[in-house]
């Protein structure tokens, strides 16, 4: 058995132990420490310091390039979209921001918005693809003229379908007529697309805003981006030239830009720009839809763009 005077030389033990501690961090040892935590807190004062000054100059920097590209857009544009229609697609994360910004300098380079729509999360939820099966079926038989394959995809049709309502390869745009408002009604009855206003002159050219993508899992998001590269191949058909646009983010892992020009189908068909967020990459998205009007595809931004920064522009190595 462990003996009283064992439990008394362990108490006197530890209590001697302190008592050194106290001592030393009083005494010879104090000012050492005092003295690393000034030098560490110093160092990292210098350190925030730092990284503010960095801070700050990149905004003035970026402040700089966005008040520049918005001075030279007007001559860098000229008349590129002179009496074209664009139609635009708006994706659940965009930031309004982008969608405002491209649809004025569309009006900037001699284009029109007539149309814009706003693509539901229920749309690119995979798991609502029973429904989109469903009722692409039946507004398909209201809408006459509508040409799809039979082994069409739920996606595939469904952009066809998107394609009549709201493009057109007249350049100048098409009314939109009962079969157009009856597809888009429909759409937006099941919660899966909705008009912003009234929907008006069908486009020949169509810009989808990105934003940097969303869903809980990889997993998730990667089948959102399945099914908006599957709507947007088959609008390009229908139309004369489609643009996926989005912020650099969209460009890197799992990001709707990144899945579009790894698919080499799409990437030879839709042009895409990964800076939208920027006045520079906003400005790009119009020099983009001008090319889709002339027939040229290309991919353009800062994120692994095989194009370079723009049309025209020598891609880095």
């Amino acid at each position: 058995m462990i003996s009283f005077r064992y439990h008394i030389v362990t108490i006197v033990s530890v209590f001697l132990a302190l008592a050194v501690g106290v001592a030393l961090g009083g005494g010879p040892l104090k000012g050492e420490v005092d003295n690393t935590l000034v030098e560490q807190v110093e160092n990292d004062r210098k350190a925030k310091a730092s990284l503010q000054a960095q801070i700050a100059a990149l905004r003035s920097g970026n402040a700089f390039i966005d008040e520049f590209a918005a001075t030279v857009a007007p001559d860098l544009l000229g008349n590129d979209l002179r009496r074209r229609t664009v139609t635009m697609m708006v994706l659940p994360s965009a930031q309004p921001a982008d969608v405002t910004a491209v649809s004025e300098l569309v009006r900037v380079a001699g284009g029109n918005v007539e149309s814009t729509l706003r693509i539901g999360q229920d749309l690119v939820d995979a798991g609502n693809r029973q429904l989109v099966d469903e009722l692409g079926t039946q507004l398909l038989d209201g809408a006459p003229g509508v040409d799809v394959a039979e082994d069409a995809s739920a996606y595939e049709r469904m952009g066809a379908l998107v394609a009549r309502a709201a493009g057109t390869e007249k350049d100048a745009g098409s009314r939109a007529d009962e079969v157009a408002n009856g597809i888009v009604s429909g759409l937006s009855t099941a919660g899966l697309m909705s008009p912003e206003g009234e929907l008006g002159q069908r486009g020949s050219l169509v810009v989808f805003v990105a934003g940097a993508g969303t869903g809980s899992s990889d997993e998730v998001r990667q089948g959102a981006n399945t099914i908006i590269v599957a709507l947007a191949r088959a609008i390009d058909e229908d139309t004369d030239g489609v643009v996926v646009a989005g912020p650099v983010a969209a460009a890197r892992d799992n990001g709707l830009i990144e899945s579009l020009r790894q698919d080499v189908a799409a990437a030879r068909e839709i042009s895409t720009v990964d800076t939208l967020g920027r006045t520079a990459g906003e400005v790009v998205t119009v020099l983009a839809l001008a090319g889709q009007a002339r027939g040229e595809t290309g991919h353009y931004g800062a994120v692994d763009a095989a194009d370079g920064a723009a049309p025209g522009a020598v891609p880095s190595d």
